[in-house]
């Protein structure tokens, strides 16, 4: 049996070790995410690009809120989350006033491996995106640029892949 878990909606997936601004617009999201925080509930993320597309949803991470600000634009909630590891949805339902929870199960962590002389392109291109975006890097002031796990979970965060392609890749 899994546990419970409160879910929200994103259209960019977060892994761990990665961190993203998460928009939290009001109403259902902002209500999730305070009921999580109130009860002291494992938040999770799922990448959803559409509103159908949500139930078929099957992998999600768990994130930590590390910082908030109010957007100046349309004054939505933006959070700094950070990921934390991976779960299986085994069914998604309704609780406490229709908010979305799913119950999940965790999944085993990706084993850190060493960076070899064929992967080192991947590692070039990405200090080369992060110089391009400094956005990009400020989000990861604890690059592991040796680690071709963590790299390579940077990037199926940003390459543009289908929802339902990361979604495989994520679930190996």
């Amino acid at each position: 049996m899994g546990q419970s878990t409160p879910i929200l909606f994103n259209d960019r997936h977060i892994l761990p070790g990665g961190r993203i601004p998460l928009r939290i617009p009001t109403g259902e999201a902002l209500q999730t995410l305070v009921f999580a925080l109130k009860h002291g509930l494992p938040l999770g993320v799922c990448m959803a690009e559409s509103q159908a597309q949500r139930q078929h949803v099957n992998i999600g991470t768990f994130i930590e809120i590390e910082d908030y600000t109010r957007s100046q634009e349309d004054g939505c909630l933006v959070v700094t989350a950070r990921g934390i590891a991976r779960f299986a949805i085994r069914a998604f339902n309704h609780q406490h006033d229709e908010m979305l929870f799913a119950t999940v199960s965790p999944l085993p962590r990706w084993p850190d491996c060493h960076v070899d002389k064929q992967s080192e392109p991947l590692v070039e291109r990405l200090q080369s995106m992060f110089e391009r975006h400094p956005e990009l890097q400020s989000m990861h002031r604890e690059a592991e640029f040796s680690n071709l796990t963590w790299l390579c979970q940077r990037w199926l965060e940003l390459l543009p892949l289908p929802t339902d392609e990361k979604q495989a890749l994520m679930g190996q």
